[in-house]
């Protein structure tokens, strides 16, 4: 299906193994968690400790983000795939598959049920006023087409982007236009995280991490104690935590930060608040915890 054309499709296979298989997103849903990666495996889980596969799930291709909004889900990845459930992730049905496009989408972000944004590779930017039944083009930038990789929404007329190469942008009118923001560093940002305090913070590549505090004008680069690349960063309860590679997990608690190897060594993906101050982290080897139950907490 390219749009509302058809086309044969391949669902994702019940794996014995899919629970430890490659994820690259969760989120929370009002029925739990969800869980997303390669083969177009979806992992749902009531406590974020026990996790089973859906039932139905109309791709193949890797899921890269998920997104729950108003009792709907929707997920996207390779192939410019964007799927969606109505019933907390157990049966999916597919929306947009383009393969022949060769973007995936990297972020997916929805303002209500029925308008949406997918941003991802090679400049790409979707947008939907309809629950994702149509989608159209809606680039970012004309004239570059850098990977465009986390986006966040302020609720009033704001939002960014953070991109690759030092290609990040920002806009006053719910996206309407967009302009080139100047960041201290150069390098791919990959996630963007708006903390509790109305700041926002990127994380990328080498372990970088650019803080701002006035919606751009300017930018603090902080510290991580890592060189290792960032994936993603949450928050719960004036907690940081940043999610990379290599096992690194960075916390930043009351302005202090450390450093952490997280034993499974793998490279993580996303990394989403548990509760109790505790998170869970998604990469290699499927769902992580930290910090990491002592022997006596295993199962």
């Amino acid at each position: 299906m390219r749009g509302e054309t058809g086309l044969d499709i391949e669902y994702a296979q019940i794996m014995p193994l899919a629970t430890e298989s490659l994820l690259l997103d969760v989120t929370r849903s009002p029925q739990g968690f969800v869980a997303v990666g390669e083969r177009g495996h979806v992992l749902l889980s009531a406590d974020g400790r026990n996790w089973t596969q859906a039932d139905v799930v109309p791709t193949r291709s890797t899921l890269t983000v998920v997104e729950a909004r108003e009792g709907r889900l929707w997920a996207a990845g390779h192939d410019a795939v964007i799927i969606t459930s109505g019933d907390g992730g157990k049966t999916w049905s597919l929306e947009y598959f383009d393969p022949e496009r060769q973007q995936a989408v990297m972020d997916l972000y929805f303002t209500d049920k029925y308008h949406g944004i997918a941003i991802g590779s090679y400049g790409l930017r979707l947008e939907t006023d309809d629950g994702g039944k149509t989608w159209v083009d809606a680039p970012v930038d004309e004239e570059n087409e850098y990977h465009l990789n986390s986006l966040v929404d302020f609720g009033d007329g704001r939002r960014m982007i953070a991109g690759e190469a030092g290609y990040s942008y920002r806009s006053f009118d719910d996206g309407e236009t967009w302009e080139l923001m100047d960041l201290p560093y150069s390098g791919s940002m990959w996630d963007a995280l708006l903390t509790s305090n109305g700041c926002v913070i990127f994380s990328g590549l080498r372990g970088h991490a650019l803080e701002t505090c006035d919606f751009g004008d300017s930018w603090k680069e902080f510290e991580t104690g890592t060189q290792s690349s960032l994936s993603d960063a949450a928050e719960s309860a004036g907690v940081l935590v940043f999610a990379g590679n290599g096992g690194t997990v960075v916390k930043r608690d009351d302005g202090i930060i450390q450093s952490y190897n997280h034993s499974s060594g793998v490279d993580f993906a996303a990394v989403l608040p548990l509760g109790d101050g505790q998170f869970l982290l998604v990469g290699e080897g499927g769902v992580h915890l930290f910090p990491e139950p002592s022997a006596e907490e295993r199962p």
